[in-house]
């Protein structure tokens, strides 16, 4: 999928989870974030591999929380090949906004899923994980 393919993609809460579902326990990428963490007990990390300054793949671990599953889903197939220097393309309402059919009481999960995408960015700058 090209860059702007995913901006423009809208996708839907039952897809995401059930790709997520299946990659959310893959191993770890060079750049591991550290977890973050919400109140309610849900937590999240992502990893990334880089190659040729973009991010050539993007992997997430989560608790077990069909829309926070969805959502890190969701944004690791948004950022994939997105040029590391660029500025992430979403924030917590722009993927909220991308992903149909989660109940408004759920969207919070969003900010979780974009933090924990954020922490992993930062790592970027240091050297890969073991």
């Amino acid at each position: 999928m090209t860059r702007p393919e995913a901006l423009t993609r809208t996708l839907r809460l039952p897809d995401c989870l059930e790709r997520g579902l299946r990659t959310r326990r893959a191993p770890p990428l060079p750049h591991l974030g550290e977890w973050v963490e919400m109140p309610q007990g849900l937590r999240a990390r992502f990893s990334v591999a880089i190659r040729d300054d973009a991010l050539a793949d993007v992997r997430f671990e989560a608790t077990p929380c069909a829309t926070l599953v969805a959502y890190c889903q969701a944004l690791a197939e948004h950022e994939t090949e997105r040029p590391l220097h660029a500025t992430p393309g979403l924030d917590a309402k722009g993927l909220a906004n991308l992903l149909h059919g989660v109940p408004p009481i759920r969207q919070g999960r969003a900010i979780l899923a974009v933090a924990a995408l954020r922490a992993a960015l930062k790592m970027t700058t240091k050297e890969p994980s073991p």
